[in-house]
């Protein structure tokens, strides 16, 4: 009976000294002003739910900006940003890729001034 309680509470402690390390989630607006459309919400946040460490990713076409929450211990901003940049949009500072950019449907791509 000894063992079983004191295997449980080893067991109680490495969880809860585990469970202590995980660092919370951050939440990031990033400007993403080359999203136009429905479409290009839904390529964003499809291929954002792949990135590691990516928990949740709203983008809002009209303003322009791409809210994520994400672990800190798996991502980082930069990271993130260029993956939006993977994905033909720009990213703030981060210019969309442009083999991306190109296969972007029409509707997709920067007005033509």
């Amino acid at each position: 009976m000894k063992k079983a309680i004191l295997s449980f509470l080893v067991v109680f402690f490495i969880s809860l000294a585990s469970s202590a390390q995980q660092k919370k989630p951050v939440t990031v607006k990033i400007n993403t002003p080359t999203v136009q459309c429905e479409m290009c919400k839904k390529k964003i946040e499809e291929y954002l739910a792949y990135e590691e460490g990516v928990t949740k990713v709203v983008v809002d076409f009209k303003q322009k900006k791409t809210t994520v929450t994400y672990l800190t211990d798996r991502t980082n901003l930069e990271n993130i940003k260029t993956a939006i940049a993977n994905t033909g949009y720009d990213a703030e500072e981060i210019k969309a890729a442009q083999d991306a950019y190109d296969k972007l449907p029409k509707c997709c791509k920067k007005p033509v001034k």
